[in-house]
């Protein structure tokens, strides 16, 4: 699915919800303009032709789906996507996610490591540790 596929798919089930004799509220443009909002930044790094990978993409591993990221507060449960080494994204749930830990090659950055401040101490030393004398 594309990112725009997974979009109008979450509206339109956004959409069902709500009855046809019922005029739409501003409460409900502004629930939808949310979600868009929240997906977009979710899949920000992905073209609008790139295929996401979602959950029914990895049947294989046999794990269920977790409740919490797919009913209660989706989409904003739902895990962050990753790109995978194939270049392939992929948005699935913290469940998949962990069975998938060694399955599926996720590219990685390592995180950047915090500025020193004019304080800094290293971790021993700040805990009593062996004080280094930097000659000041």
């Amino acid at each position: 699915m594309t990112k725009g596929e997974i979009i109008e798919g979450f509206l339109k089930e956004l959409r069902s919800g709500t009855t046809g004799k019922r005029k739409r509220t501003s409460e409900d443009d502004d629930d939808e303009q949310d979600v868009i909002t929240h997906l977009e930044a979710v899949f920000h790094e992905a073209q609008p032709g790139d295929d996401i990978l979602t959950c029914p993409d990895f049947v294989h591993l046999t794990v269920e789906c977790r409740e919490t990221c797919h009913h209660y507060s989706f989409p904003y449960d739902m895990s962050p996507m990753v790109k995978l080494k194939t270049g392939e994204y992929a948005w699935i749930c913290c469940g998949v996610k962990r069975a998938a830990v060694g399955q599926i090659p996720v590219e990685t950055t390592p995180p950047e490591q915090p500025a020193k401040s004019t304080g800094y101490k290293p971790f021993a030393d700040f805990f009593g540790g062996n004080e280094v004398d930097d000659g000041n």
